[in-house]
């Protein structure tokens, strides 16, 4: 989760606030007090598995619930118990995005997601330098309107040069600012699946979404890695693109 948000988060909810994380067993939000995730309270990672980043937290194992929350199953919570709901870096890898929405919605009164960017998840070499962002993300997120949208990752992405925002490696990288995508809501999350089926179409947007972010101020800037740990990103990727040939 973005520290700048995290910390905006913590300073503007009253200290009675009662927050829930939606999917955050690798890395809980240190102010949640209930956190909802498919791992289990000795399976989870982050704060609960490293010591030396640990800080005071506000969840325990007993407000800790192990659920599928792609099950289609009401999760086990009354409507709008929570004050504040918290889902970072889960929307982009589920099954079913929209009815995790509905569930996050339901439950509790305003909340903050986060996603990587679409300027990410169309650029190369974020993970490996021949497909676009990261090889697990099914989704690109977008927010139009105050609406979150969601559109299946296609895999005519990673080879359509139009279609890619940016290459990113040894000399350069996606400036912070650009990274991820955030979104407050009140009330109600407004959310929906855009549908497209014609490949003629999909293509069409994916260029021309990447053809705007193009234009976009200060899009990369250098990599803050050491220059050793650069060079061994970069051999490795050019030793994926002879692999790829």
């Amino acid at each position: 989760m973005d520290q700048t948000h995290a910390k905006k988060i913590d300073s503007m909810l009253p200290s009675d606030a009662v927050v829930i994380d939606v999917g955050g067993g690798a890395a809980p939000f240190f102010r949640t007090n209930w956190v909802i995730d498919a791992l289990s309270y000795d399976e989870s990672g982050g704060l609960l598995k490293e010591p030396e980043r640990a800080m005071p937290v506000s969840f325990s194992r007993e407000t800790w619930v192990e659920f599928d929350i792609c099950d289609r199953q009401p999760w086990p919570f009354a409507d709008k118990q929570f004050d504040f709901a918290v889902c970072s870096h889960v929307l982009e890898d589920v099954r079913d995005p929209v009815w995790v929405c509905s569930e996050i919605s339901r439950i509790a009164k305003a909340g903050y997601i986060e996603t990587p960017s679409r300027v990410v998840e169309q650029s190369l070499g974020v993970e490996h330098p021949c497909y676009a962002g990261y090889y697990h993300h099914r989704w690109l997120v977008s927010v139009a309107d105050g609406q979150l949208q969601f559109r299946h990752k296609p895999h005519l992405l990673h080879v359509n040069p139009e279609a890619i925002v940016a290459r990113v490696g040894f000399w350069k990288t996606i400036d912070p600012a650009h990274e991820v995508l955030t979104h407050y809501w009140q009330d109600q999350l407004d959310y929906r699946e855009v549908l497209e089926f014609d490949e003629s179409k999909t293509l069409q947007h994916l260029c021309d979404w990447a053809s705007d972010a193009r234009k976009s101020n200060n899009l990369l800037t250098r990599p803050t890695q050491t220059f050793s740990k650069r060079l061994r990103r970069a051999w490795y990727h050019l030793r994926l693109r002879l692999a790829a040939r």
